[in-house]
């Protein structure tokens, strides 16, 4: 380095050109906009001056949501908003797993840990006392309000559990049952509830004669699954597949009174879903 010149030692003239620093050049306020601004805002969102985003006047969104999201939540957060005003079966159960994808991007949230999150709507209040023979959605409720569990299916890895809000009363009250795709239990009145598995429907059904128990809905529901999930023709036992049948698939026995019952009521529980209720004996 001795041999090279130094800038300072250097002659140079007055008039000699000169070269300014260039500043730096921002770029337009269109393209500083963040991921949640241009969701919430479309892309030509701007902030304001005060931080706000079109449509937000007061800035509580643009301040709110200060971290990005994995490109991928673009489309989920878009796709969770129901513009549509109204609830179905199954709209809610779309909603409720859209909900959950965002929920866990935006901090964890289980949605399983509440029921009811999942955009289901409750058909009865809690505390009020349906008539016998009704079963309705109840969301919002935890498994600690609905009393004590009484019954389980299966008994390993049960998915369907009953409540009993008032155990020990033999009189009709309120009874739940969970397991539910919509994250919500269902509500009905009785004296006792009792699980039935597949194996045993199929030893009394196939026992008797159509003339001596009409199919009802229950077993005509039944057969459906069961001809589905086992391969299987009408009125046959399922076989080989009922393992696999009876993993998700059971009926509850509703009764009205705590002793002789010449009717109850049937429920036909299958892969998440309430599929089938009716009345049997009579």
């Amino acid at each position: 380095m001795q041999d090279v010149a130094r800038l300072a030692d250097q002659d140079v003239a007055d008039d000699a050109p000169t070269l300014d620093a260039v500043p730096a050049v921002e770029p337009p306020a269109d393209e500083r906009v963040g991921l949640f601004a241009r969701l919430l805002g479309g892309r030509d969102a701007a902030p304001s001056e005060d931080g706000a985003v079109a449509g937000d006047p007061g800035g509580t969104q643009a301040k709110a949501m200060t971290t990005s999201l994995p490109l991928d939540a673009e489309q989920a957060l878009e796709e969770s908003q129901d513009t549509s005003g109204t609830v179905s079966e199954t709209s809610a159960a779309e909603t409720g797993k859209r909900k959950g994808l965002l929920a866990s991007l935006l901090g964890g949230f289980n949605a399983d840990d509440a029921s009811g999150e999942t955009g289901a709507v409750s058909e009865v209040a809690f505390g009020e006392l349906l008539p016998y023979g009704e079963v309705k959605r109840i969301c919002g409720v935890r498994k600690g309000q609905m009393g004590k569990m009484v019954a389980q299916y299966p008994d390993r890895r049960p998915i369907h559990e009953v409540y009993d809000s008032d155990p020990g009363n033999t009189a009709p009250h309120t009874f739940y049952v969970t397991g539910f795709d919509d994250g919500c239990a269902r509500q009905f009145t009785a004296s006792l509830a009792m699980f039935g598995s597949v194996e045993m429907h199929e030893r009394l059904r196939y026992g008797l004669p159509a003339k001596v128990q009409p199919y009802s809905a229950t077993d005509e529901a039944y057969e459906k699954v069961k001809s589905r999930v086992c391969r299987v023709p009408r009125k046959t036992p399922c076989g080989a597949r009922v393992g696999r049948l009876s993993d998700d698939t059971v009926f509850l026995s509703i009764y009205e009174r705590f002793g002789d019952n010449s009717e109850w009521k049937n429920l036909l529980l299958h892969s998440g879903e309430m599929v089938a209720k009716d009345k049997k004996g009579g």
